[in-house]
């Protein structure tokens, strides 16, 4: 998945997903910039042998929100980015 940030043509959130064995993994990341001047910041992991990664998505055009079903319920964790480079002030790790 790959979605632009609100009134930041610059900014993309991307998720990949991959696979350990049978359970599915995620990472989320912010790209800033492009071509030769493109910094990727990693945002957030999430195994899902114990967790399931239900929505990624913007939360304005500095903030990105991830939502977890950790089996009993659903977890929000909104992540702030620097408004000048993108940087998280935090990483989400669920793994």
């Amino acid at each position: 998945m790959r979605a632009g940030a609100p009134d930041r043509p610059d900014r993309h959130l991307v998720v990949e997903e991959g696979a350990a064995m049978v359970d599915p993994l995620w990472w989320v990341y912010v790209d800033e910039g492009s071509g030769l001047t493109a910094r990727r910041w990693h945002v957030g992991f999430v195994d899902g042998d114990y967790y399931a990664l239900r929505a990624a998505e913007w939360d304005g055009p500095d903030r990105v929100r991830l939502t977890v079903d950790t089996g009993e319920r659903d977890e929000v964790h909104v992540v702030e980015l620097s408004p000048s480079d993108g940087r998280p002030h935090r990483m989400v790790d669920r793994g």
